[in-house]
């Protein structure tokens, strides 16, 4: 019993310190979100991943636009020049710089491959944009995870405290009684045994608030202590719990097609999948003609050994037309590997589907069964102080034993932990459900800000 005081004098000790340090700094869980929304790298990056995608779009339009190019070259030409004569063969060296400069301006008329480019850039910028607002509502509720991690570990730290000062008094009860002849030595060792496993508990329990104050400041890239954290208002949520409880009303298959029709992960694997087809479209056309136009202005001098002396200046427009004839196989493998990938991104969608709809039902009943969760542990807490009172009376009249109160407080102790437990469960699935399904919003996140 020494050593879980101690072990509870420095607990406590450590988190006065760090409330004291950070008096301060309160962080409710909207400021958390806010934190977030600037120094989370998993959102950094999502943002940086978005934009990079919407140049997918640019890119593709690139090859249906005008292209503008510009060649140059000078050089240094050492030719010697043979001529056959009725006389004989004469030879001659010349020695002379080699000109040339053009602008060239081409636009596509006729071209498959790039305008099946183009079409698959654009979804692929589509699918960016839709990643980009999963990534926004899953931000939320890794937050709210975060922060209830913290404050879940906190409360059960303050509950295995308790016990222990509950154990504590017991023990010291039992002393008196075996002081006065009437106590054993058994109810002392069984107060020793209940709490080791109440300190292992409590051993347990700050490992957890360690691991999701860590998780919580990787996303907020703060250190507030769990005393700095606006606490669950258990009493408000009581109040609106009904109200909040949206999936009593909506029905699983309602869900489902909330999630069928909103759900931007499923909508940009759609989009993959569209822009899968085009790339599909893109390889087969390397067996189709272009047609491109172009306009050339071109100023050359001593070009070649026929012209040693002599500038040009041409100016040109007309059509070029390339028809592929063979090309090793290459457009027969390539399409076939577009068609191959179209057929996984096909199935990457069935399965991303299948695991959302199961992962709404799971928080869909989750969420419902939280609430019966909330009020069945608190009439289990209300019942357990009231057996624990009456047990205490009952020891006076000889009726019970010390035993009977331990029991009587561990059962009261677990239901306020299972009570703590469903509380937050129910707010992390209601969340969880809405970004599931895909219709996260600010109002959602407000409506749960407003209990801290």
């Amino acid at each position: 019993m020494i050593r879980a005081a101690s072990r509870r004098y420095r607990t406590w000790l450590l988190i006065a310190c760090l409330c004291c340090s950070f008096n301060a700094f309160a962080l409710d869980f909207r400021e958390a979100y806010e934190l977030a929304k600037q120094h989370d790298p998993g959102w950094l990056a999502a943002q940086s991943e978005s934009a990079a995608g919407q140049q997918a779009r640019a890119l593709g339009r690139s090859a249906l636009l005008p292209s503008l190019n510009y060649r140059y070259s000078r050089a240094k030409n050492w030719s010697e020049v043979r001529q056959e004569t009725p006389l004989g063969s004469t030879t001659s060296d010349m020695d002379y710089t080699s000109y040339s400069s053009s602008f060239t301006l081409t636009q596509p008329l006729l071209d498959a491959a790039a305008l099946a480019q183009y079409q698959a850039g654009k979804a692929q910028a589509q699918a960016a944009e839709l990643t980009l607002e999963r990534a926004r509502q899953a931000l939320a509720v890794h937050v709210l995870q975060a922060y209830t991690g913290v404050l879940y570990a906190h409360d059960d730290i303050e509950l295995a405290t308790a016990h222990l000062r509950a154990l504590q008094e017991e023990h010291q009860r039992s002393q008196r009684f075996i002081d006065y002849g009437e106590g054993t030595r058994t109810d002392q060792l069984e107060i020793a045994a209940q709490a080791r496993l109440v300190e292992a508990q409590l051993i347990e329990a700050e490992d957890r608030l360690s691991d999701a104050h860590n998780a919580l400041r990787a996303l907020t890239g703060t250190g507030a202590p769990p005393g700095a954290l606006a606490p669950l208002q258990a009493d408000r949520l009581a109040r609106n719990v009904q109200t909040t409880q949206e999936s009593s009303v909506l029905s699983l298959e309602q869900w489902h097609e909330r999630t069928l029709a909103h759900n931007p992960e499923l909508a940009a694997q759609r989009s993959l999948l569209e822009a899968a087809r085009h790339q599909l479209n893109q390889q087969r056309a390397g067996h189709l003609p272009n047609v491109r136009l172009y306009a050339r202005s071109q100023i050359s001098d001593s070009n070649s050994e026929n012209v040693i002396g002599q500038r040009y200046d041409t100016d040109s427009i007309g059509v070029e037309v390339n028809l592929p004839l063979y090309s090793g196989g290459r457009v027969v493998a390539a399409s076939r590997q577009a068609d191959n990938r179209y057929a996984q991104t096909r199935h990457e969608l069935d399965a991303a589907t299948i695991e959302l709809l199961n992962d709404v039902e799971r928080q869909y009943r989750l969420s419902r069964s939280s609430q019966q969760r909330i009020e069945a542990y608190q009439q289990t807490v209300d019942a357990a102080t009231e057996r624990l009172e009456a047990t205490r009376r009952s020891i006076l009249g000889g009726e019970r034993t010390n035993l009977d109160v331990l029991n009587a407080e561990r059962e009261r102790f677990e239901a306020l932990r299972d009570l703590s437990r469903a509380r937050y469960d129910y707010l992390l699935a209601w969340l969880t459900l809405r970004w599931q399904a895909g219709v996260l919003n600010e109002e959602d996140i407000s409506q749960v800000a407003g209990y801290f």
